[in-house]
């Protein structure tokens, strides 16, 4: 007669220490790219990936050492620790015999989270020869994480992230100032650096590394940067960054120092900035009459300035008020001349204006014409004077709207139109259907053209329109865009099992004359007041970006993916979906109470996943039974036992109450990582007579566990021990 001794069964959520093994069955092997290792029991795979987020795969084969007529039994594969790893090939078809001889093989893929060093253990039951034992293997992965910094000259390194600006102290024209920029490999393992590139005339790479130059984790690469530049106007330029699966890039800004002529054309309306060799255009005069304006020099360098020689030609076109030259400007110094103009027959003069090494075009009409203005709006015509208002109606950013500018010669001789173009900050506005210029007009003949309003923003927009020497404001208002359609969640819906990846997609009820751009965010919330952290997108984290194009209906996310998956985790709780929209200019257009997609992970019985023999003697058996309770509780455990034919046990079925060692584990800091997640631990002695067999424990044919909790049993999970 055997029994089981009751007391003895005690559950244990810890883990085990490793006890003293025969060598293992197995020739292990290990092999990654070009790279293969031969691995012992509790040996060392090392996977390198090469950046954060992107997948490496190496391959785990099994040899049997047997002889050709021997058979082993691998029982089960378990995977503890980081969830970056995971496992395919023969794990996912257990129990797997397998004959002396014969090699089996999975591919173990390990997809980084972080560029934190990740680790994890893989443990494989199997039996030979009727004794169950395992081998464990120890998974480490690798991969980088890049920072970069930069260091100014003479200045200290400040980080800096892609899309800031690296900025020049102001230097001279034609020296040289060196900076610093700095790539530091943050993470645990080797990253590559595909290439490193500046553009713009003023900057230089000084040291480049060559293409493909791989840095280590914890360690940092060092590249100069030499800023010369050549006039005193900003230079700009970029420095770009080719890593494994992003391109970086840092804007590069700088200045440089020199003595520098600014030149202001001085009229009734202003100031305006002219450039050499643009044109100034003289005030209109009638025939006979005179028209000025003034034109203002100021040193807007660093360094004293020197003009010689001021002067100018053109029919009707003079000089007053000149200082006494040569004149030296020191910088921030200015002064003042006159340019006049008295035209003695009508039409338009042209001239050429000099100041120092500066040259300019000269532009004057005189005048026998007068011209008069208006705008057409839905067929209404509005007299606009010089200086007058062109207001457009309001209109929805993403639509336009237009006015038709006219322009009539009003006078008693042909008049011409010499430009016309827009200025100001304002790129909203644009000119269509302009005549080829200059047109001339005869008395009473009109011309005219279109003024286009496209606002990209809510508010006020304004510009200037000019005709020759006439100016008109240009006034819009940009109102609200038209509301967000109606939207729907495709895909999973409703209650979800535990630790799977549904799928979602985002679509819009109609088209949208933007381009839009969302965030959707996912919130748990728990049922059993404990959260759970593999509750997240597919991709990591709870936000995902999203994009849908003008005139479409499809989110697209990263990669071009029209769907996005998610984790369920093993917690009950409601996963909640909410989506937000905005233009590209940042106009927000989600709706006050955006709809959401709630998926539920209901509470349930729990679920045992597996049931393995850790130790055996001939007195005891050591099991270790994995699973998950969705509702974070289990109260008893009940253990069935199965003799061997002839044998006669005393106790055929344990039951173990398990609730107060559950409810210390899930309480237990140590437990959040895993959600419900479990291993428990059963240790049995077994004493008693035997009849047949060598030991009591032999006494033993299979064992079949469940599980329970208030909410119902578990499935039942079985394990062969003869």
């Amino acid at each position: 007669m055997t029994f089981v001794n009751c007391l003895a069964a005690v559950l244990s959520l810890a883990v085990a220490p490793a006890l003293a093994q025969a060598p293992s069955p197995f020739n292990i092997r290990f092999q990654q790219g070009q790279n293969l290792l031969v691995l012992a029991d509790g040996g060392t795979a090392t996977l390198s990936a090469d950046a954060v987020g992107v997948a490496t795969t190496g391959t785990l084969s099994l040899t049997y050492r047997g002889a050709s007529s021997a058979q082993i039994t691998i029982n089960s594969v378990e995977l503890v620790g980081s969830l970056d790893f995971s496992l395919g090939g023969f794990a996912q078809s257990l129990p797997l015999t397998v004959t002396g001889g014969e090699t089996v093989s999975a591919p173990v893929r390990y997809l980084p989270s972080s560029g934190n060093r990740a680790s994890a253990r893989l443990v494989i039951s199997y039996t030979e020869n009727r004794v169950t034992a395992s081998v464990t293997l120890n998974l480490v992965g690798l991969a980088p994480d890049f920072a970069f910094s930069y260091t100014p000259p003479g200045g200290n390194a400040q980080p800096i992230v892609s899309g800031n600006p690296i900025l020049f102290p102001q230097t001279p024209v034609d020296t040289t100032a060196n900076a610093v920029f700095t790539i530091i490999n943050r993470g645990s393992g080797p990253g590559v650096i595909n290439s490193i590139t500046a553009s713009g005339a003023a900057f230089q790479l000084v040291g480049a590394p060559l293409p493909g130059t791989v840095v280590e984790g914890g360690r940092e690469l060092r590249v100069g940067l030499a800023f010369t530049p050549r006039q005193t106007a900003p230079s700009t330029g970029s420095l770009t960054v080719e890593l494994f699966n992003q391109r970086l890039s840092f804007p590069l800004e700088g200045s440089g120092a020199s003595a520098q002529f600014l030149y202001e054309v001085i009229g009734e309306r202003g100031a305006a900035l002219v450039q050499p060799e643009q044109l100034i255009s003289l005030p209109d005069a009638p025939v006979g009459e005179r028209s000025s304006l003034n034109v203002r020099v100021t040193n807007a360098g660093n360094a004293d300035g020197r003009i010689a020689v001021i002067t100018v030609s053109g029919a009707g076109i003079s000089l007053t008020d000149l200082p006494p030259l040569p004149v030296v400007l020191a910088p921030g110094n200015r002064f003042t001349f006159t340019l006049n103009f008295a035209p003695n027959q009508a039409g338009r003069v042209s001239g050429r204006l000099r100041i120092g090494n500066d040259q300019f075009d000269l532009s004057a009409t005189g005048l026998g014409a007068v011209l008069s203005f208006a705008y057409v709006v839905s067929g209404v015509s509005t007299s606009v004077p010089n200086n007058g208002a062109v207001n457009f109606v309001p209109t929805a950013v993403g639509t336009s709207s237009s006015v038709t500018f006219q322009i009539t010669n009003t006078g008693t001789a042909p008049g011409s139109v010499n430009s016309i173009s827009i200025s100001g900050t304002a790129a909203v506005f644009e000119l269509a259907n302009v005549p080829v210029l200059p047109v001339t007009l005869s008395p009473n003949q009109t011309v005219s053209f279109v003024v286009r309003f496209a606002p990209n923003l809510v508010g006020v927009a304004s510009a200037t329109l000019r005709v020759d020497t006439n100016s008109f404001s240009l006034n819009g208002a940009g109102t609200a865009p038209a509301p967000l359609p109606s939207y729907r969640f495709e895909g999973a819906s409703g209650t979800q099992e535990p630790l799977q990846q549904p799928a979602v997609s985002l679509t819009l009820a109609s088209g949208y004359p933007l381009t839009l751009n969302g965030t959707l965010t996912l919130a748990f919330n728990s049922e059993v007041f404990a959260n759970d952290p593999a509750v997240q997108f597919a991709t990591g984290g709870r936000t995902v970006n999203f994009t849908i194009p003008a005139n479409t209906t499809r989110a697209i996310f990263a990669n071009g993916a029209q769907q996005m998956r998610l984790q369920t985790g093993s917690v009950a709780g409601s996963i909640v979906l909410t989506p937000s929209f905005a233009t590209e200019g940042g106009i927000n257009l989600t709706p006050p109470n955006p709809l959401s997609l709630t998926l539920t992970v209901a509470p349930s019985a729990p679920r045992l996943l597996n049931v393995s023999l850790s130790g055996r003697t001939s007195t005891s058996l050591t099991l270790l039974v994995s699973g998950y309770a969705t509702s974070r509780s289990v109260t008893t455990m009940e253990l069935r036992f199965t003799p061997v034919s002839g044998e006669n046990i005393g106790t055929t079925q344990l039951t173990l109450n398990v609730e107060s060692a559950f409810l210390a584990w899930y309480q237990s800091q140590a437990s959040q990582a895993f959600g419900s997640l479990f291993t428990a631990t059963i240790p049995l002695t077994i004493t008693g007579d035997i009849k047949n067999v060598a030991t009591p424990a032999d006494t033993i044919q299979s064992i079949a566990v469940t599980a329970r909790n208030a909410l119902g049993v578990s499935n039942s999970v079985s394990l062969a021990l003869q």
